[in-house]
C-alpha cells in the first residue's frame, strides 16, 4: 500500500513541483514556481483605474495590500486561481490584481519589491506607467469602451467668483443600461464646487453604438486667478447585467454591478478683477437688479428702522454682500452688520434667475428728512466692467425723542410711620369645596361563599383546551424527534462516489459537486496520505470550490470534455480501498 501512495504522488506533482535537480544544474533556467509582473496598459488616463497583474506558478505567494509608488496609488483588488495539464503535468497559477491610479500627468515607475513565494523571497521587475492628460472633452467620447465619464464646461476662460454652469456626464454601452448613479465627485482646492442634486438620463450614439448616459449639471466659481486643471472628476453608477434572467423574465431578475467611471481634464483660465472697482462693489459677478423700501416711515431719534433689499438676476449671490451708503452716514446714521438670506432653491444657477435677500438695521441720531441712497455695484462678465444699481433715497420723518413722564411719587400718612400698616387678612372657608358634610351612608359587604355551577365550568373548559395543546404539542415533538433519529447520515465510500460522477455535458454545478464529494470520501478513507498527495487534492478542492461558492455566473452551463477528462483522470489514479 506503501508503494502506491508513493506512486501516486510522482503521478499527481510531477508537474506541481519545481524541477530542483534541473535548476541545481542551471541556475538561469526557469523555475515553475516563478513570478511574473505584467501592466495591462502603461498607458492610464489621469483619474482612471489601471490593472497590474502578478501571477505565481505551483506556490503560495504573501502579497501586500499596497505598493509603495511615487505619484501612483497601487492597491490590491482580488486574486484567481486556475489548474492546466499539459503534457501529462499539473500547474496551479495563481493571478494576483491590483488597481492603479494616478491623478497627475508624467512617467511613474512602480519600483521591484519582494514577495515571500513559499520557504523563499522574490523580487519582481520595475514597471514603468504613463499617466496621461486627457483634456479634450469630444476625446473622450470613446466608442471602443464600455463605459467612461466626460467633463464638460460651458466656457474655459472667466473672471475670479464668476459662476459657470458645467456637467459631469456618465456613459454605458447599452439602452437603459444604467440603473442609478451612486455617487458624483469633482474637487480642487481653488474652486467652490457646488453638489450634484439632479440627475437627467438619456442616450446617444457615439460612433455606431449606441450608450445611455445620466447627466449630472452643477456650476462652480474659481477662489483665485491663473491656470488651473479640473478633473478629472469621479462618477460611480450602477449598471444593469446583460442577463436576460432566469426563463427570460429580465423586468423581474436583474442584476446591477457598480462601475466607477473618470471623466477627462479641462485646462481653464481664470482671470483677475480689473482694478479701479468702487467702494459700493460687494463681491457680486453677474447680472442684476435691485429694489429696497424700509419698515417705517415715522420713527423718533434713536428708534430702529429696517431697510429690505432684494437683489435678483444671474450670477454669482453667494459672494456678493448688502448694499451701502452712497456717502458715508457719520454722525446721523447708525448702522449695524446687514443679515443676508439666500435660500438654496432661490440661488442662480448661471442659467437661472436668482434672489437673495439683505435687511440692514438703521438707527437715526439726528433729525433728518430721508434715509440717503443706497449703492451696489457689480462686475458684469459679458461687459468686463463695473456696473452701479441704486436705490433711495426713502422718504422718512425723525422727530425729537418725546419728553419723559414725571417719576411717580407714593405719599404715606403723617404719624411717624414710613408706610402704612397691612390690613389683617380675614378667614374664608367657601374656597373648599366638594366636601361632604351631610351622614354617611354604609354600604352592606358582598356575600360570600362557594363557588358556583358557572364557575367550574369555565374552569373545565379552559383546562380541557389546556390539555389538549400540550397533548398535540408534545405528540408533535416527539414525532419530529424519531424522525431524525431515525435517519442515518450516509458515508457514501470513494468508490461507489466515483461511479455516480457525471460525464462531460452535465452542469457544471452538479459535476464539481459530484468531484469535491469525490475527493471528500478519498480523503476520509485515507487519514495517513502523504503531506504532498494531500496538499494537491487541496488545489483541486479549491478550484471546485472556486467554480461552486466563487460567484461566477456559468455554473448551469454544461462541463466541456476537456475540462471534465481534466478531473476525472485526476480520480482515477486514486488508489480504491
Amino acid at each position: 500500500m506503501r508503494s502506491s501512495f508513493v506512486i501516486l504522488f510522482f503521478l499527481l506533482s510531477a508537474a506541481s513541483l519545481p524541477a530542483r535537480a534541473q535548476n541545481a544544474a542551471s541556475p538561469s533556467a526557469p523555475t515553475d514556481d516563478s513570478i511574473t509582473v505584467n501592466l495591462l496598459s502603461d498607458r492610464i488616463a489621469v483619474g482612471e483605474i489601471g490593472q497590474l497583474f502578478i501571477k505565481v506558478r505551483n506556490a503560495e505567494a504573501a502579497m501586500p495590500e499596497r505598493i509603495a509608488a511615487a505619484g501612483l496609488e497601487v492597491v490590491f483588488s482580488g486574486q484567481q486561481s486556475s489548474i492546466s495539464i499539459s503534457g501529462g503535468r499539473q500547474s496551479v497559477e495563481t493571478t494576483y490584481f491590483y488597481r492603479i491610479r494616478g491623478n497627475d500627468p508624467g512617467t511613474f515607475t512602480i519600483p521591484e519589491f519582494e514577495v515571500r513565494i513559499g520557504e523563499r523571497i522574490a523580487k519582481t521587475r520595475p514597471l514603468v506607467v504613463h499617466i496621461t492628460e486627457n483634456s479634450d472633452p469630444d476625446a473622450a467620447l470613446d466608442a471602443t469602451k464600455p463605459h467612461f465619464g466626460k467633463l464638460e464646461l460651458t466656457r474655459d476662460t472667466f473672471y475670479v467668483n464668476e459662476l459657470v454652469p458645467f456637467t459631469l456626464t456618465a456613459y454605458v454601452r447599452g439602452r437603459n443600461a444604467i440603473h442609478d448613479v451612486v455617487t458624483a465627485e469633482l474637487k480642487h482646492e481653488s474652486f467652490v464646487i457646488r453638489g450634484f442634486r439632479e440627475v437627467r438620463t438619456d442616450g446617444a450614439d457615439v460612433g455606431n453604438t449606441y450608450y445611455s448616459s445620466a447627466v449630472l449639471p452643477s456650476h462652480l466659481f474659481a477662489l483665485k486667478p491663473g491656470a488651473h486643471r479640473l478633473g478629472p472628476g469621479q462618477v460611480a453608477v450602477r449598471t444593469l447585467e446583460a442577463d436576460n434572467g432566469a426563463f427570460g423574465l429580465s423586468t423581474f431578475f436583474q442584476r446591477t454591478s457598480t462601475r466607477e467611471l473618470a471623466t477627462n481634464t479641462l485646462n481653464v483660465t481664470v482671470k483677475p478683477l480689473p482694478d479701479g472697482a468702487p467702494a459700493s462693489f460687494t463681491g457680486g459677478i453677474g447680472t442684476f437688479q435691485l429694489t429696497g423700501k424700509p419698515s417705517l416711515t415715522t420713527l423718533g431719534i434713536g428708534d430702529p428702522v429696517t431697510i429690505d433689499f432684494e437683489v435678483t438676476g444671474v450670477g454669482n449671490l453667494r459672494t456678493m454682500s448688502a448694499p451701502v451708503f452712497a456717502i458715508p452716514q457719520k454722525g446721523i446714521w447708525k448702522t449695524y452688520e446687514p443679515n443676508k438670506k439666500l435660500n438654496d432653491e432661490e440661488d442662480s444657477d448661471g442659467f437661472r434667475t436668482g434672489t437673495v435677500r439683505f435687511s440692514q438695521v438703521l438707527i437715526p441720531e439726528a433729525r433728518t428728512g430721508d434715509i440717503p441712497e443706497f449703492h451696489l455695484t457689480y462686475f458684469d462678465p459679458a461687459k468686463a466692467e463695473y456696473v452701479t444699481l441704486k436705490t433711495g433715497p426713502f422718504p422718512i420723518t425723525v422727530n425729537e425723542a418725546a419728553p419723559g413722564a414725571a417719576p411717580t411719587v407714593v405719599s404715606y400718612p403723617a404719624g411717624g410711620t414710613t408706610e402704612p400698616a397691612a390690613k389683617r387678612p380675614e378667614p374664608r372657608f367657601d374656597d373648599i369645596l366638594h366636601i361632604r358634610t351631610g351622614a354617611p351612608q354604609w354600604l352592606a359587604a358582598a356575600p360570600s361563599g362557594k363557588p358556583g355551577l358557572f364557575f367550574w365550568i369555565v374552569q373545565a373548559i379552559f383546562s380541557i383546551a389546556f390539555c389538549t395543546l400540550l397533548g398535540w404539542g408534545a405528540v408533535r415533538w416527539w414525532a419530529r424527534r424519531r424522525d431524525t433519529l431515525q435517519v442515518p447520515i450516509e458515508e457514501v465510500p470513494f468508490a461507489k462516489a466515483m461511479k455516480r460522477l457525471p460525464g462531460p455535458g452535465s452542469p457544471r454545478r452538479e459535476f464539481f459537486h459530484a468531484i469535491a464529494a469525490a475527493l471528500f470520501a478519498w480523503k476520509r478513507e485515507h487519514p495517513s496520505a502523504p503531506p504532498q498527495v494531500l496538499e494537491v487534492l487541496r488545489r483541486v478542492s479549491e478550484r471546485c470550490d472556486t467554480v461552486l461558492y466563487g460567484g461566477q455566473t456559468d455554473t448551469d452551463s454544461p462541463v466541456s470534455p476537456s475540462e471534465a477528462e481534466e478531473f476525472l483522470s485526476l480520480l482515477r489514479r486514486l488508489p480504491v480501498r
